[in-house]
């Protein structure tokens, strides 16, 4: 049974939702922002967790009170430990995917007694890379698009250089959903496009937390930019990248498979 439930956060409310039972799992969306496209995987899963989904703040169904205020990550991992608190009586497992990988990993490093296994897919880190400028520099010329052209060319331009303009998706999609996706693009391409990829993750704390982190990639996208934070990052404490199945977003196109992937992943010691 899906649980719907709404959260009062500082600033808003979250929209979040909770499925069967066993330990925790948080999965934290990416920068679509939307609980849906977990769903398929969280049915799955749900007979062996308490999976938690949500539409993070200023997104989709998670409505705010007035202009968006503080840092991004602050918020945001914020928003991700109210949750748990809410729901787990105890630590979590946390999944997070693309931006949510991101805050997922602040996640750990600010609270790692909070978080049993993260599990990070491809989390778009360009500061952790050695052409880091180069990537700040596309993401505000992005953000610079979407303030002259407007969503569609600004969309056109992201996709295409970070690698995903031929992303694979579902036979058949929610056309709900569908409209909040396209409802969310210019909340995410006013305050996340920039601030995602620009947030400067603290590694001391994280290479101190590493046995509980798992970094995560789609086979279909190992040449494309958002992989490569995370194999960076797996190669820094001397492990691997997991191989989950599909591209970027194979969680929504290829729930059966990405689930049992996933829960391979989360009994990793």
């Amino acid at each position: 049974m899906n649980r719907v439930r709404t959260l009062q956060i500082p600033g808003g409310r979250l929209h979040y939702e909770v499925r069967g039972s066993g330990p925790t799992l948080l999965m934290i969306p990416g920068s679509n922002g939307d609980a849906g496209l977990y769903d398929g995987v969280a049915d799955l899963l749900a007979d062996a967790y308490t999976v938690i989904t949500y539409d993070r703040r200023g997104f989709s169904r998670s409505s705010l009170d007035g202009p968006v205020t503080g840092d991004w990550s602050d918020v945001h991992t914020g928003d991700a430990h109210r949750l748990i608190e809410t729901v787990a009586a105890g630590p979590a497992h946390v999944f997070g995917s693309s931006a949510g990988a991101v805050i997922g990993l602040d996640l750990v490093s600010r609270h790692p007694g909070l978080v049993t296994t993260l599990v990070a897919h491809e989390p778009p880190l360009a500061e952790v890379l050695p052409d880091a400028a180069e990537w700040r520099a596309f993401f505000a010329k992005v953000h610079a698009t979407y303030l002259q052209e407007g969503v569609g060319p600004a969309m056109r331009l992201f996709m295409t250089g970070i690698g995903l303009d031929e992303v694979e998706r579902p036979a058949v999609i929610d056309p709900g959903l569908t409209g909040r996706l396209s409802g969310n693009l210019d909340f995410f391409l006013s305050h996340e496009v920039r601030q995602a990829p620009g947030y400067r993750p603290d590694l001391d704390a994280l290479d101190a937390e590493r046995a509980r982190i798992v970094m995560a990639g789609g086979h279909e996208s190992r040449q494309h930019f958002p992989y490569r934070p995370a194999a960076t990052l797996a190669t820094r404490w001397d492990t691997h990248v997991a191989d989950f199945p599909g591209d970027h977003t194979g969680y929504w196109s290829r729930p059966a498979e990405f689930a049992a992937t996933l829960t391979a992943a989360l009994a990793i010691p």
